[in-house]
């Protein structure tokens, strides 16, 4: 039977530690850090129909995750979901925003630390149906008739430039408390819901309508505070 020289057998399990160390020392050498957050978020809705309300504040949630490119960039991505709310009778849009984002770190002393982040992603919007109560139906002789109407659920997307500030708060390592003051600017929309002639208007016994769209999510802003894991 052949045996291998003791340098040989060495030399092979030297060769098989390293294959299993070198994955896991690089990974550790990794920075990386990820967050979920919850606040509110104002839109500022352009070219409204005459004497239409604003959007109100609503309630969004977010979830980060960035890697570090260098020690003080990191480069990642972002996924959201918002409530944004409209003058009544109509329905609120729900939005889910996804993209991409940068952090850039802001030197600062003893366990705090701060950020500023700018990216570029993808806004879906839904708004569900809903029902009019005493729509003011204008006849054919100009008098206004009240009415029972429904509004068919409206869609679309836009893009968005987000950018902003952010700041943590070390707890115990690796966590952290953070908030970010954000703010988005919407581009390319597109859809039912802000596209003419806007959502279907169902008035009974009367040729279907349409309503105006409730206006364009040119700019926002909005504070999310929450817990981050830093490693």
């Amino acid at each position: 039977m052949d045996y291998e020289r003791p340098g040989m057998v060495a030399l092979r399990w030297c060769f098989v530690v390293l294959l299993l160390l070198v994955p896991r020392t690089a990974f550790a050498q990794i920075h990386w850090d990820a967050s979920a957050q919850l606040g509110a978020m104002k839109r500022f809705m352009t070219e409204r129909p005459r004497g239409a309300d604003d959007a109100s504040i609503g309630p969004m949630g977010q979830l980060t995750a960035h890697i570090a490119l260098l020690p003080l960039v990191h480069v990642g991505g972002y996924l959201g979901y918002e409530i944004s709310p409209l003058p009544d009778p109509a329905a609120a849009r729900n939005i889910t925003t996804m993209g991409v984002r940068g952090k850039v770190a802001i030197p600062m002393s003893g366990d705090f630390h701060a950020w500023g982040f700018a990216g570029f992603g993808l806004a879906l919007v839904h708004q569900q149906a809903y029902a009019i109560h005493n729509f003011p139906y204008v006849t054919g002789a100009g008098t206004v008739s009240p009415k029972e109407a429904s509004i068919d659920e409206a869609g679309g997307h836009f893009f968005e430039i987000p950018f902003g500030l952010g700041v943590a708060y070390k707890l115990r390592k690796p966590w952290e408390l953070c908030a970010e003051l954000g703010a988005r600017i919407g581009i390319a929309h597109t859809g039912s819901v802000y596209d003419d002639p806007g959502p279907q208007l169902h008035i009974d016994q009367l040729p279907d309508q349409n309503v105006l769209p409730a206006g364009i999510d040119r700019f926002s802003v909005g504070l999310t505070v929450g817990v981050m894991l830093d490693l």
